[in-house]
């Protein structure tokens, strides 16, 4: 069943989101629509299952066969049977309470579906002994092919797929991909990810401030020019080879409020000219592309700032972890979380933690923390043992390591400003009170960020800029070690490199020893002096990010090298 969208516009209190976009996605085509967050591809999805709120405004078409979606009232019928959407956060789009198989058996009889529970598990690659479990009994993988399964109950002609592999490791997530591509259904992907959607992708629609930039079919993007925004995603994208830079794309998104005149992208784009700014480009036909964009076809190709890598790094060694084993007991089972795991990171060195779900590396870094005390073995920060030290001296010896929280837009109170948020460590420490106006604004600008955010609140920043506060404020107490656990996983591919770029600075210019956990080997291999790889508790290998990427020794390492190669 084909989807024709017509000059469909998304409207908020008069702000356009989405600004007059067309395209199609043929009878069992994959369509990957890709750009940043805030771009406006959450509100095009959302405009066509009718899931956008009452105050938003819809105009233009969007045609599902011969079903008007755009604007639609009743949706009986229509949504979950004719076109149904796969969520992006797997957990939360299952309920914690019910079985899977009460799940699955709820959506059938919603939709008037006639598969049964058990082949729709088997549909994507589940044993039907798992309609019994509840979902926190399943990983991360397993539950996404579970909210799929709930997606094909009605049979849709038409799958929207929003951010499907968002917060998996990059072995779970071409899984995932390669179970949707085998699905042959009409398919809408909305991800930020280009380059992980080009394999399974027939067509690409990248978005940027609410305009289509590009549409083009997948097999040009890598051989053809391209916009130079798409030029952008892809160099973005961390490859696991030290021979290709990592790029960034500088600045941010505009917010709806301050759309700039012209072309959307021209404040960040290194080829725009002064037309780039006046005036707006039209989508227009180049070869089998799409393209908006006044320079495309002149021969200058836009080149981005990359990620550094340490000139060198110090002898003086920071962490020490020697033989460090955690065994986590219930009732019903014991579960090994880690097996003897030694561990050193020098000052101003950078290293990467890598690992599938489940492999141990959260326990790792509670462990450092000190929030767990461990199974057996030894911890020792700057020479102090941290395993064997109680009350105020382990109190103390945790102001000297920073922590970095995964999620941006949880690990800040929403009704804190930017001051007091990053200023609560030096409260909690007990620095006085004149002394903390200084710190907190060396520690923003060691984050790459002015200090006339400090009045603002957290839902007023973009994500990387939450993400930077978050890196400001375990900066602030002067730490020796910085652990930032899945920080970037959460992000745009555009942002990832910036916050690479300042856990850079912060090493190099502070001394200061990082350790960077993280499932993506291409983003360890860009920007880690050294790796280690971390699989079901137990160090597998680990070397530096040059020598591990060229000639991988352990199968599991291979593995995780061919997962992140697009």
């Amino acid at each position: 069943m084909t989807l024709t969208v017509r000059d469909l516009s998304v409207s908020y209190s008069g702000l356009s989101a989405v600004d007059q976009v067309s395209l199609e996605v043929a009878d069992g085509e994959i369509v990957a629509l890709v750009g940043e967050s805030g771009c406006g591809k959450t509100s095009l999805a959302r405009a066509l299952l009718g899931l956008l709120p009452a105050a938003a405004e819809v105009t233009g078409s969007a045609l599902l066969g011969e079903t008007e979606l755009a604007g639609r009232a009743d949706w009986g019928g229509v949504r979950g049977k004719r076109i149904a959407i796969v969520p992006q956060g797997a957990m939360s789009g299952l309920s914690p309470v019910h079985r899977i198989g009460a799940q699955l058996a709820e959506m059938i009889t919603l939709h008037g579906g006639a598969a049964a529970p058990d082949a729709l598990l088997d549909r994507v690659g589940l044993s039907p002994s798992m309609l019994r479990s509840y979902p926190h009994e399943l990983s991360g993988g397993q539950r996404q092919r579970v909210a799929i399964a709930l997606t094909l109950a009605g049979a849709p002609d038409l799958l929207v797929a929003d951010e499907p592999t968002t917060g998996l490791d990059a072995i779970t997530q071409r899984q995932v991909l390669e179970l949707l591509a085998s699905l042959q259904i009409s398919m809408l992907v909305v991800s930020h990810d280009l380059a992980g959607l080009m394999p399974y992708a027939d067509k690409v629609a990248v978005m940027y401030a609410g305009r289509l930039a590009e549409i083009r079919p997948t097999a040009t993007v890598r051989r053809e020019n391209v916009h130079p925004y798409t030029a952008g995603l892809l160099t973005a994208t961390p490859a696991a080879d030290r021979a290709v830079p990592w790029g960034s794309i500088p600045g941010s998104a505009p917010t709806l409020a301050r759309m700039p005149e012209g072309c959307r992208f021209a404040p960040r784009c290194p080829l725009a000219v002064p037309r780039c700014r006046e005036e707006t480009p039209a989508l227009r036909p180049y070869g089998e592309a799409l393209v908006a964009c006044h320079r495309y076809t002149e021969p200058d190709q836009p080149i981005y700032p990359v990620v550094p890598r340490a000139q060198g790094t110090s002898a003086t060694q920071v962490a020490r972890l020697t033989g460090v084993r955690h065994l986590y007991r219930s009732r019903a089972r014991k579960v090994e979380a880690l097996r003897g795991v030694d561990l050193d990171i020098a000052a101003g060195e950078i290293v990467g933690l890598v690992g599938e779900s489940g492999s141990g590396k959260s326990t790792l870094a509670r462990i450092i923390l000190g929030l767990i005390r461990p199974t057996a073995g030894r911890v020792e920060i700057s020479g102090q043992h941290l395993t064997a030290t109680r009350g105020k001296g382990l109190r103390k010896l945790q102001h000297r390591i920073g922590f970095v929280h995964q999620d941006p837009y949880d690990a800040l109170h929403p009704g804190m400003r930017v001051a007091s948020i990053v200023a609560e460590p030096l409260v909690v420490a007990g620095v006085p009170r004149a002394a903390r106006a200084e710190r907190v604004i060396s520690a923003l600008a060691a984050a790459g960020l002015p200090d006339d955010l400090l009045p603002r609140f957290p839902g007023q920043l973009s994500g990387g800029q939450r993400q930077r506060v978050s890196i400001a404020r375990a900066l602030v107490c002067d730490p020796v070690l910085l652990i930032a656990d899945e920080a970037t996983s959460m992000l745009d591919v555009s942002t990832r490199a910036g916050i690479a770029t300042t856990l850079r600075s912060v090493a190099t210019d502070r001394g200061l020893a990082v350790l960077f956990v993280t499932h993506d080997l291409g983003e360890a291999v860009q920007s880690c002096d050294r790796i280690v790889v971390l699989r079901a508790g137990v160090v597998v290998e680990h070397g530096a990010s040059a020598e591990l990427c060229r000639a991988p020794e352990h199968p599991y390492t291979a593995e995780l090298l061919q997962a992140a190669h697009y």
